[in-house]
């Protein structure tokens, strides 16, 4: 399979339709999209230490959640975070692709598995990347609790508003939610899992009593990984390999 059949195959799984119209996922870096696919490596984010990875494992394409080029490029330097990680690709031959909001919007996509994750049920889409649903009342100690192991983080990371002790109809946007406050809300959610917020909106959250736990923009994104792994999987007869490295994030 070609890079450019890989891309073709992705889009039809994961369709750019579904991006929102701010995103710039697709098509990242190519290189040369005629050919064959090597092997791949599906990570968060396009670091220079998932190229350098890449390169030592044989991967000529590097499949993300988050897009190496978001905004337009007036030029590309190596002086530049974007333009040197762009320059190291197409030097060692490697492509780019990324699946940020449609992989947040489609069914069993990133808020579908965060809601799977944190034991969320019976769940609707309240925007379109957005889940809502209900858990087993608890407390706000619990459910912080829960959070955190499900998340693999130490409690004392998460960022936290308590606005009511009581958790039963819980909202999540993976990643960053800061926007969606008033929607949540509207949902008649009670807690809002998300992973991270400005100083301001928790603020906002106490004083119109939805409680708030921030899980990093990281940890709750992560969990995607496997899940466009294994969308490769499905098309590639090579290895694909899995790149969560948290060292990067410092977390």
């Amino acid at each position: 399979m070609t890079i450019e059949q890989l891309i073709k195959h992705l889009d039809e799984k994961i369709p750019k339709s579904l991006s929102e119209p701010w995103d710039n996922d697709g098509v990242d870096v190519v290189p040369d999209k005629s050919v064959e696919v090597t092997r791949a490596l599906c990570a968060l984010d396009c670091t220079s230490v998932a190229i350098e990875k890449a390169r030592r494992l044989g991967c000529n394409v590097i499949i993300t959640h988050h897009p190496l080029v978001f905004k337009p490029l007036g030029s590309v330097s190596c002086d530049d975070s974007v333009g040197k990680r762009v320059i190291e690709c197409i030097k060692q031959g490697i492509a780019v692709v990324s699946f940020h909001t449609r992989l947040d919007i489609i069914e069993n996509g990133a808020n579908d598995t965060l809601a799977s994750l944190l034991g969320i049920e019976n769940t609707e889409s309240f925007i379109p990347y957005g889940r809502v649903g209900y858990v087993r009342e608890q407390s706000f100690e619990e459910f912080s609790r829960l959070v955190a192991e499900r998340l693999k983080l130490d409690p004392t990371v998460l960022g936290r508003v308590k606005a009511t002790d009581r958790v039963s109809r819980v909202a999540v946007v993976s990643g960053s939610g800061k926007d969606e406050i008033a929607d949540v809300i509207a949902a008649g959610a009670d807690t809002y899992v998300t992973g991270e917020v400005m100083h301001n909106h928790m603020i906002d959250c106490k004083e119109l009593g939805l409680n708030l736990i921030c899980g990093t923009h990281y940890a709750t994104e992560r969990i995607i990984v496997p899940l466009l792994a294994d969308v490769v999987r499905e098309a590639v007869p090579c290895d694909v390999y899995e790149f969560i490295r948290e060292e990067e994030y410092g977390i």
